[in-house]
């Protein structure tokens, strides 16, 4: 009978037991201890457990600290042996300030994490942003047959990754807008597609112009609000964009800024290394997110993306849209439609924004709409900055009218280094990287490519954006 149930169990949940913790090290890329601590999990995870691990691994603990060789984690990650580590638990604590391992030791600060670890992927995407080497040059003479596409630059903080232009050199001529501003009359007549990333280069009805041949725009990415649609369809070029590839994503990066700011990791990790702390206070809390109600305003592919993790929270889920879900989607995740915003965010704990920035959602929440909300709820917004009104929303958390706010999003991005929210305890702010994987991102330029190689040959074009 305890098998069955274990089996029921397993099966409810899509585990799958090791019964050799070597063979769970080996194949995971994030590797969660919760055990109790005994004599026999006593360092349980020391060094020959972490050369098991891959190199790109996460180790997370939230258990107890002496569960984990802390000497050996250290080496591990100067070492590279695993990649970072997140732990809400340490041994002592908290850990000497000074002189400390995970404090002064600059390899072992950049890969551990005392409790959040929502801005290490922001890191990690700087780094695959890399200049070209001495010597590089984009154009070769065998490219000469490929199409010619216009791109911004490579590496730097908007150019095309590095990494990327292997890739694209087997199906463009790529040409840089330094190279295009050297020889416009020649290169002019010759591009007929741009790589816009990171909204670069900026398309304007003067290199419309001097674009004759210019077919398509490959957007990165889901918005496109930094593109004249009207005036690139005037001049008959088409536009594509990513909608799907980064949906996982930045569906996981949401439901990261609720925690993160439910259990009020930013503040944590800051007590927990800072120099100043003696002891960790007894009564320094956060809020249950498991139960309680999330409201997602824009249930397209991202926003129901967040629905399916929350539900595993036994979230009560909550969403306005343009359109109702079929009752089919509705079941499946157990969300309730709110044909009106205003019973939606009276009812919701947490609010998650997660619709496109039109004309219709500018500033949809603004000073009437977060009075509407609890005072003890929290917004979170993964869409655009200008879907909130900002003023309102710095007065909103000054005077409790809300709790709290975490944003992947603002305007402008980066705010002001004077700006009110960046000097709050309860705003937590990420760099927009919604979709700020590795993975992602060299999957959006893939697809930007099927994209631009459609619209010049006459098929049609996948993800075309239309007016």
């Amino acid at each position: 009978m305890t098998i069955l149930k274990k089996e029921h169990e397993e099966q409810l949940v899509g585990a799958i037991c090791c019964e050799k913790i070597d063979s769970l090290l080996q194949q995971s890329d994030f590797v969660m201890v919760v055990v109790s601590l005994t004599p026999q999990t006593h360092k349980l995870i020391g060094k020959r457990e972490m050369e098991l691990m891959k190199p790109m691994a996460t180790l997370i603990n939230i258990s107890r600290g002496a569960v984990v060789d802390q000497e050996a984690l250290v080496r591990a990650l100067q070492a590279g042996v695993i990649r970072a580590a997140a732990l809400d638990v340490t041994y002592p604590e908290p850990l000497p300030r000074l002189p400390s391992v995970f404090s002064s030791q600059k390899h072992a600060h950049d890969s551990a994490v005392r409790v959040p670890g929502a801005l290490r992927e922001a890191q990690q995407a700087r780094r695959w942003q890399r200049l070209p080497p001495p010597g590089f040059h984009i154009l070769d003479m065998e490219d000469q047959e490929l199409p010619y596409v216009l791109i911004d630059c490579i590496g730097g903080k908007h150019g095309v990754y590095e990494d990327h232009v292997e890739f694209l050199k087997k199906h463009f001529c790529l040409i840089t807008m330094k190279e295009y501003l050297e020889n416009k009359k020649f290169l002019g007549e010759k591009i007929t597609a741009i790589y816009m990333w990171y909204h670069k280069p900026v398309i304007d009805e003067e290199l419309l112009q001097i674009l004759p041949n210019l077919k398509v725009v490959a957007n990165s990415g889901v918005g496109i609000d930094h593109l004249d649609l009207n005036l690139l369809s005037s001049f008959g070029v088409k536009v594509s964009n990513t909608p799907f590839v980064a949906s996982m994503d930045t569906a996981d990066l949401g439901m990261a800024l609720m925690l993160a700011s439910a259990r009020r990791l930013v503040e944590g990790y800051q007590m927990a290394v800072s120099p100043d702390t003696e002891y960790f206070p007894a009564d320094w809390l956060g809020v249950e997110v498991s139960g309680t109600t999330l409201g997602i305003i824009g249930m397209g592919t991202i926003g129901y993306k967040v629905a399916q993790r929350a539900k595993a929270f036994d979230m009560k889920i909550l969403y306005h849209n343009r359109n109702q879900r079929n009752k089919e989607e509705e079941s499946a995740v157990g969300a309730i439609y709110c044909k009106k915003i205003d019973d939606l965010l009276q009812q919701s704990d947490f609010v998650m924004l997660a619709v496109t920035l039109t004309p219709q959602t500018h500033k949809l929440i603004g000073k009437r709409e977060l009075e509407l909300m609890k005072p003890t709820a929290t917004l979170i917004n993964i869409s655009r900055g200008l879907v909130v009104d900002q003023d309102a929303l710095v007065e909103a958390l000054q005077n409790k009218v809300i709790k709290a706010a975490a944003l992947d999003v603002t305007y402008p991005e980066p705010l002001p280094r004077d700006h009110p929210l960046l000097k709050m305890k309860n705003v937590i702010i990420t760099p927009h990287i919604g979709s700020a994987t590795k993975e992602t991102r060299r999957l959006m330029m893939k697809n930007m490519t099927e994209s631009i190689e459609a619209a010049l040959t006459g098929l049609p074009i996948p993800n075309e954006v239309l007016l």
